[in-house]
């Protein structure tokens, strides 16, 4: 009996640290640019240059993560100060739940972690694509009431200004050089990601170690199943968006749908993205961003599911 539970914790810990070390690099690279680029380049500079147009804004908005890359846990203090500088909010919306996947890091880390499988660095690209154009249009159309009033609003902290996060460093102040700034904030973000990091690599680890066979493979045999306890995972961990394609690779006797469901929905709607949308947008708002995603991932990768496996 001692045997099998040291056996089983050996197991265990080799799985937690096998995926935190292959995730580590890319979550420390993605707050590393992400620092250095809202010091060097504040977002409301590329805010000015924003289309104006419906369709023309929600490109821009989709690709505009490629320029100024940030995950999720700092990309809605991002929007809300662009939306607050008249930004037109389907261009803003579509950025803050595009930018978190479809930036180069991200992109680099899906294609490391499904160990070369292009058609899952596409599948999340689309249909986050998907999502968040619908979702953008969908909000652009109550722009004046997106975002809470200023004094209402409880988004982090009140160094915002400088930043956005509310780690305390002042990024580009006189007291001490920006680069120093920026390198400070990249080791905040990092350490405070991290924790959700680990969490979910001990998620992965406990369910894939002592959960019984038989258990998973009711979920590994049901599509619907699947898709939905990955999607719950991904919300209950709230992984950053660097890392969480390692944590979904490591269970690879899951449907990939259900894989690229964890990846997806992660970036947008998570626990800690959820408490950052209640003291930033209206309470309407805040529905629509839950659930919209939700139901159109979910029902996307049952599609996905049923069609290609």
């Amino acid at each position: 009996m001692n045997t099998a539970l040291h056996q089983d914790f050996y197991v265990f810990a080799t799985v937690v640290t096998a995926i935190f070390l292959e995730a580590a690099p890319f979550l420390l690279l993605g707050a590393l640019v992400s620092s250095l680029l809202e010091v060097y380049c504040p977002p409301e500079r590329i805010g000015n240059f924003v289309p104006q147009g419906r369709i023309t804004g929600v490109l821009f908005g989709l690709v505009a993560g490629m320029l100024l890359p940030t995950c999720e846990c700092g990309v809605v203090p991002i929007v809300r100060r662009l939306l607050l500088k008249k930004v037109p909010s389907h261009a803003a919306i579509t950025y803050m739940l595009a930018a978190p996947v479809i930036n180069p890091i991200v992109l680099a880390s899906t294609y490391v972690a499904f160990r070369g499988d292009i058609r899952m660095v596409l599948g999340r690209v689309g249909l986050v694509a998907l999502t968040a154009v619908t979702v953008g249009l969908s909000l652009g159309r109550i722009n004046q009431f997106l975002v809470l009033p200023q004094g209402e609003a409880s988004d982090m902290n009140h160094q915002q200004d400088s930043v956005g996060c509310d780690c305390g460093v002042d990024h580009g102040g006189d007291s001490q050089p920006r680069l120093i700034g920026a390198l400070a904030h990249a080791a905040w973000e990092f350490l405070d990601m991290g924790k959700y990091l680990i969490l979910g690599c001990f998620a992965a680890g406990l369910i894939k170690t002592f959960l019984p066979g038989t258990f998973l493979a009711v979920f590994e045999n049901n599509l619907f199943l699947a898709v939905g306890g990955m999607m719950f995972l991904a919300v209950i961990v709230s992984v950053c968006s660097e890392a969480d394609s390692f944590v979904a690779a490591s269970f690879w006797s899951f449907p990939k749908a259900a894989q690229l469901s964890f990846v997806t929905i992660g970036p947008m709607v998570d626990l800690k993205l959820i408490m950052m949308y209640a003291g930033v947008f209206q309470r309407r708002v805040v529905l629509i961003l839950i659930v919209v995603p939700t139901l159109i991932i979910y029902l996307a990768s049952i599609l996905l599911g049923t069609i290609v496996g």
